[in-house]
């Protein structure tokens, strides 16, 4: 979903890496350092990231630059919070570019696309089940581990597409691109669902926004 291969508008790619820049200082003054260095947790961190490098490997081409593929993005906020997720997101992306010869002017808006949006996403769909709806395990499975992750899937599939059109109006996205990212929106629901659940049952230390007090005492 991302822009690696076709070289952006100077001027564009300019702004994209500053704006990234920023928010990747932002979320490093937050991150929850104590949490982090629970057992296995930077670990998990670490895994994650090569996991997700390749996952967007794993992609169905549509157009020479336009690939659609899973996005991992809605668990790794779910794991590990919005800051880490998104810093951990966006050193996925460098070292998709560094390890696919992808173009390095496209660096900034491909952290926006595949990092900052869908980690951003994820936070609200997160603070809204909280809010909104009863605090209890289910709620946290299904509202975010399932219907979040297809949001977020959906969303930024659908907000990368029509970016693509803004950035590089020469290009002719064929209109089955979007019914295919909504199929790919429900596989990645399933996965991420499954994935959230083993993880809050066996790893919970994994999950940094799963909170026991919320959502099982007094159930």
């Amino acid at each position: 979903m991302g822009i690696f291969f076709t070289p952006l508008d100077m001027g564009y790619s300019l702004v994209f890496i500053l704006l990234a820049l920023f928010l990747l200082v932002r979320a490093a003054r937050k991150i929850p350092w104590k949490a982090w260095h629970e057992p296995t947790v930077f670990s998990a961190w670490c895994a994650s990231i090569i996991v997700l490098t390749f996952l967007w490997r794993m992609r169905i081409p549509v157009l020479p630059d336009l690939h659609l593929h899973l996005l991992g993005v809605a668990l790794l906020t779910l794991m590990f919070g919005r800051p880490l997720a998104f810093i951990g997101a966006a050193i996925a992306v460098f070292a998709y570019t560094a390890e696919f010869d992808g173009v390095w002017g496209n660096l900034g808006a491909n952290m926006l696309l595949l990092a900052a949006i869908p980690t951003w996403l994820s936070d609200v769909i997160l603070r809204a089940t909280q809010k909104y709806l009863p605090q209890h395990m289910f709620v946290y499975l299904f509202g975010n581990g399932f219907f979040g992750a297809l949001i977020v899937q959906a969303g930024t599939g659908m907000l990368a597409l029509m970016v693509r059109r803004v950035l590089l109006p020469a290009e002719v996205i064929p209109p089955d691109a979007f019914a295919y990212m909504l199929l790919l929106a429900w596989g990645e629901a399933f996965l991420v669902g499954f994935l959230v659940t083993i993880f809050a049952v066996y790893r919970p230390a994994w999950l940094f926004t799963f909170d026991d007090q919320m959502y099982l005492k007094g159930k």
